[in-house]
């Protein structure tokens, strides 16, 4: 639940323009390449620009994490959105990936869970005059991506303007992904966040069949 409430905060903190402040880390040796897991310019149409794209320090029992956040202007499948990005966390095993994912499922369905979320989110923006009143989330539901999948509602209230965030979940494998798409139009965050969750499960499952080689010598060495 801790992972989840990060992202959201990360989120949250993209859509009010707030700079993250990760320092960009070296994988440990054999972790898959993850920056070709995440969404990449192809997922997106021309002229899209990378605001985050690096290895982040991962959270308590996750390998590796990567982070990379986007301007795109709209999917390749011509969804229209102002900001898309998302992280992805190896946790080394199928397995543990599973355990964690349906944490993460059981504390969603909670409202006193989601509460929580939305305090903890509105706390990321309060330097910028958000409260618990400018933030809500939703319930989250169950959609068919990858291994597991949910897709989770989030509406920011701030500036005298309101953003739809959709935030997906899911699991491929050893691999747990976390998509977040944001614009002024519900249906388009939700439209967007389908498809780019869509390309991100194909992504990692493309990666896992390779055996993609790593660590800090490869591809996967630490960026940003």
């Amino acid at each position: 639940m801790r992972r989840v409430s990060r992202t959201l905060c990360l989120a949250a903190a993209i859509c009010l323009g707030i700079a993250t402040t990760a320092l960009a880390v070296t994988p440990p040796a054999g972790t898959p390449d993850l920056s070709q897991m995440t969404i990449q310019a192809s997922d997106l149409a021309p002229g899209a620009q990378t605001v985050t794209d690096r290895y982040i320090t991962p959270a308590s029992g996750v390998v590796a994490s990567y982070s990379r956040e986007w301007l795109p202007g709209s999917t390749d499948g011509g969804v229209p959105l102002a900001l898309a990005g998302g992280e992805v966390q190896f946790l080394g095993s199928a397995g543990v990936a599973t355990t964690q994912f349906a944490a993460a499922q059981k504390a969603l369905a909670k409202k006193s869970e989601r509460r929580l979320l939305a305090a903890a989110i509105a706390l990321e923006g309060r330097g910028r005059g958000v409260t618990s009143k400018d933030v809500s989330v939703g319930r989250p539901r169950s959609v068919s991506i990858g291994d597991a999948a949910l897709e989770l509602p989030l509406t920011l209230r701030f500036k005298g303007r309101r953003a739809r965030v959709e935030l997906y979940f899911l699991r491929v494998a050893s691999v747990i992904a976390i998509i977040t798409t944001e614009d002024a139009r519900s249906a388009n965050a939700k439209r967007g966040g389908h498809e780019l969750a869509a390309d991100v499960a194909s992504h990692i499952g493309a990666v896992l069949a390779a055996g993609g080689a790593t660590g800090a010598t490869g591809p996967t060495g630490a960026t940003g």
